[in-house]
């Protein structure tokens, strides 16, 4: 694989996360556990049903990576190691927004509306700070991070908006 594909493929427990909450809201018994995290601060679309989901999904996703494809996952020892290292990413991505909800709410967006650019590297951006615990990232993985990240968030958003799972299609 080449080393931007090889990126791609490490960086997918941080998409997953991303839009795991997104894709859960909607699964019965998942849509009954709606609490948001803290709706003053973050509006009420933070929930912990998608903080619990994405970071578990995301463990998930890295671990079967590992199992099928050890190679391509030199700092990680075990598939245990790499469903932790897959939680980590997925915890860093969600942060990601988290970190962004707050700052919308301090400047007056409301839930759900658009902060340009951020809304798709909010996460990419909490994950790329976890990932630096496994292994270097260099300036050409950033900028390719931070041009591809914003492209997929839209392709699933509007993806998610066709299928009626979002109100919006950014």
């Amino acid at each position: 694989m080449t080393h931007f594909l090889i990126l791609l493929f490490w960086f997918t427990p941080a998409f997953v996360a991303n839009g795991m909450p997104v894709i859960v809201k909607n699964i019965y018994p998942f849509s009954l556990w709606n609490t948001p995290i803290s709706e003053k601060y973050l509006g009420s679309h933070k929930t912990w049903r998608g903080i619990v989901m994405g970071v578990g999904f995301a463990g998930i996703i890295a671990g079967v990576q590992f199992y099928f494809f050890p190679q391509y996952f030199p700092f990680f020892s075990s598939f245990f190691s790499a469903f932790l290292g897959g939680m980590f990413l997925g915890f860093g991505a969600l942060m990601g927004d988290i970190v962004e909800s707050f700052i919308k709410r301090k400047i007056g967006k409301r839930p759900g509306e658009a902060l340009f650019f951020w809304d798709g590297v909010d996460y990419i951006i909490g994950s790329m700070l976890c990932m630096m615990f496994f292994t270097p990232l260099f300036v050409e993985d950033v900028l390719f991070l931070l041009l591809l990240a914003p492209l997929l968030s839209l392709f699933s958003n509007s993806v998610a908006y066709v299928l009626g799972w979002k109100s919006v299609w950014y």
